[in-house]
């Protein structure tokens, strides 16, 4: 042997000791974002549900924009504009890589001006951040950042009434960790620079303002002291309270004068500009009362001493420009009974200043100026009452009373009669999920749970020749979390709900079935997480997993479930909240059986745990120690673990430190169990990773979704790209691979579910994106049904519909633009007759164009082999078409 063979093998002996992975190193294939500049995924909804609203804005002037233009922010949707009153809506912000939405704002003086303030500013479990404030001056085609990245959460901008340059933004700061860009800021020069006129300390942020137009120096702020934790809302303290300026921010003074001094949580203002020394506020009072007897007698009746209440949600009026202020509702009327940290602004009908309305679940309204309510419960609403709930956002004409537009989860109302009926737009594409899964069926169907709004099941294609809204139903209610679907038998659906609810149904007879897991009278209650996991055993798909603190496993499709493990949390006392309480800490958030091997069983938790189970769950280890050896932030929540198909001993997580106000991305790999664990981050930015999944034909393939869109990776993780296409930067929450079409689905928390085939990756793997030119291979596909049966054209403009993607796909990579920017595409059958002749797309990177399977004059080939001839300038690709009978697959 000879001294450097020698040499050679102590290195890779001395490698493998310390447990680092020897993997071939070819070569890495040309893929970046350049080369994917064409390639496109399908936007497939469902948009019926809606999407939370953030904010919406009107131009005052002139009157024809006053009437028929208006913005809407959706929370991690953009921003839509409409100049048609709402029939249809066009993205003004999706060039921007940003994800939330926290207010907008037009000037007065000038419809073309148009500010974003970015970072949802609801301060709830799910508020990913902005980067400051985004102005359009030519009426949102094009926009500009203008400063204050690092306050993460802004909750209102004002502009002066007469100088669009005077601009004041509140701004929240960070919600999960103390800083000190916060507060107000103000600009004289248009957002050029900014100073910060109003500061109260490092976790007190400004959550509303409003502006006296007839004398614009004055203004008040409502400063909210509040703090997030992965386990705990901490709210009312000492900075909480409203502040005014007569000077434009020089000087402030914080009113007191009858207005409750703290503990205060979050506080909504409005004034009413025709005589704007009347203010309202609404707060809600963390101070302490007695119990009434009803409330007594109901802790008595659960063995318990009568307990103080919160004082609760109230409103003040002032006359006197804040000098004094008068609590106008009744002690017994809570204006702020639900999620008042999330809701809590008031708006006063700018012609009467006794109506009020307050954002709400069910839409407080009062007529007597804050006397006497409706709406503060469901049941006694009279406003919107044929809208969505959870009502977050409100604009009244001040040109007609009776014209109102509303934005709640559910999307973007109007009503022309105050209120008394409304309107529902369902045209914007928006669509807040949480787990996504796809079943056997041909046309296959996607399942997924919907934030506000139950789970639902979709065909990729629909039986009219396009997907509208009839083919989405409902498989589920509450808020959807996770589904899963016996991939033997699409009958049964399970399917989880907030806080620990789970469901059977029975798709045949659309029979539901609680099978809510239960533990024996006198032990620990159960913690569920908000969003319970689900998962269904590779090998048997009547055995089911979940996992609240404990793992879960059911083995008759959820009729009786044991538990097979202890407390798999780090079980922190001072973390844990009582049964019943807002935030659940210490549970367990992902879980996965090897699909290698039974019974090799791995979970996640929101503490940072990760333990694995290679008996069936009759002993675990907890390899969380060994991730942080390895690099891995102990303290960030893991969001997923996948158990890889090739190997028991393999597995992926994903840790997410969102919670933390910290964005590295954490993915990491295991080849042993777990004993050893190998960073897979590479190249990846600084963004939250959601979850990871490796493809079904090549385990190298790899995706990651993250709080701003999917990464790919082609060589094991070492090296990813950005798989941004047409999809807006997006939280990306779920990503599932449909095992025979090699779709890749993608659940998105703003923007609905997106889908693309990745059967061109092999291809690009093995070198295509190093060609001057590439024709991929065309997958096959039967000729398309006959679709429509009677007539469908009745949706007008006002509904959107989702073409099917039935013909045959032709993609083919450019490494330069196209001599005239187009592509001609030429089809001839077996006998070498042209067949159909169509114009490509000529950009630099990958181009995407569908045929129809239709010839010269619209009428359906016949199955069999096509020839299609790529010409691009001097460059000629060919390559063969199937068509197959319908019915057929290959």
């Amino acid at each position: 042997m000879t001294k450097n063979r020698f040499i050679l093998l102590a290195v890779v002996f001395s490698l493998a000791a310390t447990g680092i992975a020897l993997v071939a190193q070819a070569p890495a294939p040309s893929l970046t974002e350049d080369t994917l500049a064409g390639f496109t995924y399908r936007s497939l909804g469902p948009y019926r549900a809606g999407s939370w609203i953030a904010d919406i804005a009107v131009p005052e002037s002139p009157q024809k924009s006053h009437l028929y233009t208006f913005y809407v922010g959706v929370r991690y949707g953009g921003v839509w504009k409409t100049t048609n009153n709402g029939t249809t809506f066009q993205p003004v912000f999706d060039g921007q890589d940003v994800t939330g939405i926290g207010c907008l704002a037009i000037a007065p003086s000038n419809e073309n001006i148009v500010w974003v303030g970015t970072g949802d500013a609801a301060s709830v479990r799910v508020a990913y951040p902005g980067d400051g404030v985004y102005k359009s001056t030519d009426a949102g085609k094009t926009w500009q950042r203008m400063g204050l990245q690092d306050t993460y959460h802004i909750g209102r901008i004002v502009v002066h009434p007469t100088n669009p340059d005077i601009v004041y933004v509140a701004a929240m700061g960070h919600l999960w960790s103390p800083n000190e860009e916060r507060g107000v800021f103000k600009t004289i020069d248009g957002g050029k620079t900014w100073k910060k006129v109003l500061f109260v300390n490092d976790k007190t942020g400004a959550i509303d303002l409003v502006i006296n137009r007839r004398q614009p120096d004055t203004l008040y702020a409502a400063m909210y002291d509040v703090q997030r934790r992965p386990w705990r809302l901490i709210e009312g303290g000492q900075g909480s309270g409203i502040h005014k300026t007569t000077d434009g921010g020089k000087t402030w003074m914080r009113l007191a004068g009858g207005f409750p001094a703290t503990p205060q949580g979050r506080i909504g203002l409005d004034i009413y500009q025709k005589n704007p020394n009347i203010l309202y506020a609404v707060t809600e009072n963390f101070a302490k009362r007695p119990p009434t007897e009803n409330e007594a007698t109901r802790d008595r009746a659960r063995n318990l001493e009568p307990q103080p209440r919160n004082v609760g949600g109230e409103v003040y009026r002032t006359e006197d420009g804040g000098k004094t202020w008068r609590k106008m509702n009744a002690a017994t009327d809570d204006v702020s009974s639900k999620a008042g940290y999330s809701f809590n602004q008031i708006r006063l009908d700018p012609n009467n200043d006794k109506r009020i309305i307050i954002n709400c679940d069910s839409l407080l309204s009062s007529e007597d100026g804050g006397k006497t309510w409706t709406g503060l419960t469901w049941d006694s609403r009279n406003l919107f009452g044929k809208g969505f709930g959870d009502f977050r956002t409100m604009w009244i004409d001040p040109q007609n009373s009776d014209r109102w537009i509303l934005g709640s989860d559910g999307g973007v109302h109007i009503s022309y009669d105050a209120g008394k009926t409304c309107d529902h737009y369902s045209n914007i594409p928006g669509g807040e999920f949480y787990s996504i899964t796809v079943d056997m069926e041909d046309p296959y169907r996607i399942y997924g749970g919907l934030q506000d709004h139950d789970s639902w099941r979709g065909p990729i294609n629909g039986p009219a020749g396009r997907i509208g809204p009839e083919d989405w139903v409902t498989v589920g209610d509450n808020d959807g979390m996770y589904n899963r679907v016996d991939p033997t038998d699409s009958r049964w659906v399970y399917n989880t709900f907030q806080w620990g609810g789970h469901f059977r149904l029975d798709q045949k007879t659309r029979t539901r079935t609680s099978i809510v897991p239960t533990r024996a009278a006198g032990q620990p209650p159960l913690r569920w997480n908000w969003t319970p996991p689900l998962a269904l055993s590779p090998f048997n798909s009547r055995i089911l997993y979940t996992g609240a603190q404990v793992l879960f496993r059911s083995m008759d499709q959820g009729d009786h479930w044991e538990e097979i493990s202890p407390d798999l949390t780090g079980n922190d006392a001072s973390k844990i909240s009582p049964p019943g309480s807002t935030v659940q800490y210490c549970t367990i958030t992902t879980i996965a059986e090897s699909p290698a091997t039974p019974g090799v069983l791995w979970i996640g938790t929101d503490d940072g745990k990760v333990q694995v189970s290679r008996n069936h769950g009759a002993n675990w280890t907890d390899v969380t120690a060994k991730i942080v050896a390895a690099g891995g932030p102990e303290h960030y929540a893991v969001t997923r673990v996948l158990a890889s198909r090739t190997a028991a001993g393999t597995a992926y997580i994903t840790k997410n430190g969102r919670r933390f106000d910290e964005f590295k991305p954490v993915v990491m790999r295991t080849t042993d169990f777990g004993a050893t664990w190998t960073s897979l981050a590479a190249n990846l930015p600084d963004r939250a990773i959601d979850v990871i999944v490796e493809d079904v034909k090549d385990a190298d393939i790899l995706f990651i979704g993250s709080n701003r869109g999917v990464h790919v990776s082609l060589d094991g993780g070492r090296r990813w790209t950005a798989m941004k296409g047409n999809m807006p930067t997006v939280p990306v929450t779920d990503l599932v691979i449909h095992p025979r079409e090699r779709d890749l689905v993608v659940a998105t928390y703003g923007r609905g579910l997106y889908v693309t085939n990745i059967g061109w990756l092999d291809e690009a793997k093995q070198g295509a994106f190093d060609k001057d030119a590439h024709f991929f291979r065309v997958k096959a596909r039967p000729t398309p049904p006959a679709g429509a049966i009677g007539n469908f054209e009745l949706y007008g403009d006002r509904q959107l519909i989702v073409p099917n993607d039935e013909g045959l796909n032709f993609e083919y990579y450019l490494k330069a633009k196209a001599d005239g920017g187009t592509v001609k595409i030429a089809i001839a059958d077996a006998s070498g007759k042209d067949v159909r002749t169509i114009e490509g797309t000529g950009h630099a990177g990958m181009n995407r164009v569908a045929w129809d399977m239709t010839g010269a004059r619209g009428r359906a080939v016949a199955p069999g082999e096509y020839t299609v001839t790529v010409q691009a300038g001097e460059k000629k690709m060919v390559q063969k078409a199937i068509v197959l009978p319908a019915g057929h697959r290959q």
